[in-house]
């Protein structure tokens, strides 16, 4: 079997690496200076409406779409494939999942949530119409809170087994796996906190949440920019 390792696929996954990092990166600042990300009821749903709020949400939403970093999955799996063909493929597949759940969730939540009910809401002059618009949206809310148990799950299960992929002698193999296992853990403590009731770690995630981010997706940037000299002397993985 002869599976493509062009040295612009590697580059590309690096660069919506980084991508990914600056979105997060803008969204934790437009949580500092403008955005209350603990907003509720009314102030939530007018909150949807300003152009910062609106900005953050579609730079996230690029980065699951148009800067897709299933990329950078894609450029894992390729690249360790016949190293750990098991993790390879399984992390893969937990990927896909994971950034398909992110680009669905998120393209509602934009498009129909932040554009269409939330407009309406602010433009309804009954309060009796307000409470409908804004008891539709409380419903979405929820089913996300549901649906991310889901989410969570694949991504640990993804990052767990790109971990097991990349863990070789090399330096940079053990320091990529090292994110992935960083990554795999946040997601167990945010699956700890909102659905087995272990509320005392709600503090370690608010703050680890974006140092992880910048570990695992920046270590992983750099991983794949060095695949890429490394596929130009390789251009081709035969089997």
């Amino acid at each position: 079997m002869k599976i493509s390792s062009s040295p612009n696929f590697y580059r590309l996954g690096a660069v919506c690496c980084a991508y990914y990092v600056a979105a997060q990166l803008f969204q934790e600042i437009s949580f500092h200076f403008g955005i209350n990300d603990s907003a509720g009821g009314e102030a939530e749903i007018l909150q949807r409406r300003t152009p910062l709020d609106q900005f953050r949400l579609i730079l996230i939403l690029l980065g699951f779409s148009l800067i897709p970093i299933i990329t950078a999955y894609a450029g894992v799996a390729l690249r360790r494939y016949r190293a750990r063909p098991a993790a390879s493929l399984l992390g893969f597949a937990f990927a896909v999942m994971f950034v398909g759940f992110e680009a669905s969730t998120r393209s509602i939540d934009f498009f129909l949530i932040s554009r269409k009910w939330a407009v309406e809401y602010r433009a309804a002059t009954l309060e009796s119409v307000r409470q409908v618009i804004g008891s539709r949206i409380q419903v979405w809310d929820d089913a996300i809170a549901a649906f991310y148990f889901a989410l969570l799950g694949v991504h640990m299960l993804s990052s767990l087994c790109f971990a097991v992929a990349t863990w070789d002698r090399d330096k940079w193999d053990v320091i990529v796996a090292l994110g992935f296992w960083v990554s795999a853990m946040e997601s167990v403590a945010r699956l700890s906190e909102s659905y087995l009731g272990q509320s005392w770690v709600a503090s370690i995630n608010s703050a680890a949440y974006l140092p992880v981010v910048l570990l695992s997706f920046g270590t992983l940037a750099i991983w794949l920019w060095r695949q890429a000299k490394s596929a130009e002397l390789s251009p081709a993985i035969s089997e």
